[in-house]
């Protein structure tokens, strides 16, 4: 009896793996090949033949989407990319370009990077998971947000299956990437004007999330266009979007005041003093809770709101309309923090803002004073 369980025992097992080893076999493993400059046809039918079982719920279990699939699609791209006259820049300079743009650190759950050769940016933390975030990390760009970078052929991407960018005629190919990525690539890292001016037309949103998200401003003709497109009116109800263009958190925590929104506001005085005025009422009436930022953070924005205002009060005839209304009218403890911060700032640095705080706190909001 007892070698009768046995061999049962041995041939259930032997069955098992059996059935393990066949159920390995049917899963399609992507072919670890190096791409070469001159991608061959085979190449790239491999890869599109097994990302056709992505497209079935019966076989989808079948191919897993890795870093090869990055791989061909990236430096298919960038073939594409120098044809249409891109000009690959240095590894020094792209690594600037991408840490000054998109400020990429990989401490930050929003960044990460694959081997040596990527680093990634996703544009939407899913559950917040680092787990999640690995497992979905090539699904389609709509859902993650995902952009990559890559270190190697000196661009970014989203994520894009071959069908939607080759076509396969006989034993060539052809590649139709999308113009957005052509555009994206050759204004950030060739400065390329005639790709802005595409993409203020065909991308908006990419544009206007280099500003208001990653805060990039030191493009004057950039920042002058999300400027007058973005103003007051477009944000009347979530005027917290509106002050992005004014500041940026970074993933890191550092925060940073854009003086060259202001700069740009000098210009128009009038015009600007009257959205910065709407907003800051509602900043001191609590409507806007800027709750992304702690009291030393939001008090450095407020200054510096208060600051643009008064010292243009002479132009727009705002006189009371900044620095002595706010300190007039916020609560009396928050009266004492906000003088106490400022002056342990040092007032920002900037020229006359003690001058003007000191006044207003006189002067309030210029009611019953006599003129």
């Amino acid at each position: 009896m007892k070698n009768r369980i046995f061999h049962l025992l041995v041939f259930t097992t032997f069955f098992l793996q059996c059935q393990n080893k066949k159920e390995q076999e049917n899963i399609i493993k992507p072919t670890n090949t190096t791409m070469q400059e001159n991608i061959s046809t085979n190449q790239v039918k491999d890869i599109l033949e097994k990302q056709t079982y992505l497209e079935n719920e019966e076989t989808e279990d079948k191919y897993t989407l890795s870093k090869i699939d990055l791989d061909i699609l990236s430096d298919l791209i960038s073939k594409d990319l120098k044809s249409k006259g891109y000009k690959e820049p240095s590894s020094e300079n792209f690594s600037k370009k991408i840490n000054s743009i998109f400020g990429l650190d990989i401490k930050c759950i929003q960044h990460g990077k694959i081997d040596t050769r990527y680093l990634v940016y996703h544009g939407n933390l899913l559950d917040g998971s680092q787990n999640t975030l690995e497992d979905n990390l090539f699904e389609s760009f709509t859902e993650t947000g995902n952009i990559f970078f890559d270190q190697k052929n000196k661009l970014l991407t989203p994520f894009v299956l071959l069908k939607n960018i080759v076509t396969i005629k006989g034993q060539n190919y052809s590649t139709h990437i999308p113009q957005n990525i052509t555009a994206q690539n050759k204004y950030l890292f060739n400065d390329s004007k005639a790709d802005l001016a595409w993409l203020k037309f065909n991308d908006k949103t990419f544009l206007e999330t280099l500003v208001k998200d990653f805060g990039y401003v030191k493009d004057k003709d950039l920042l002058e266009w999300y400027i007058k497109g973005n103003g007051i009116e477009k944000y009347s109800n979530d005027k917290e979007t509106y002050l992005k263009v004014f500041y940026t958190k970074n993933c890191d925590n550092s925060f940073n005041v854009h003086s060259e929104t202001f700069s740009y506001m000098d210009s128009d005085p009038e015009k600007y003093s009257k959205e910065i005025i709407s907003v800051l009422e509602e900043i001191r009436t609590d409507r806007i809770k800027l709750e992304n930022l702690d009291f030393h953070e939001k008090s450095k924005l407020i200054a510096y709101l208060l600051y643009f205002g008064e010292k243009h009060k002479e132009k727009t005839g705002l006189t009371f309309s900044f620095m002595g209304t706010f300190y007039e009218h916020s609560q009396e403890d928050l009266q004492k923090k906000y003088d106490e911060e400022f002056k342990k700032q040092k007032y920002y640095g900037l020229p006359s803002f003690e001058k003007y705080w000191n006044e207003a706190k006189i002067e309030g909001d210029g009611i019953g004073l006599d003129m």
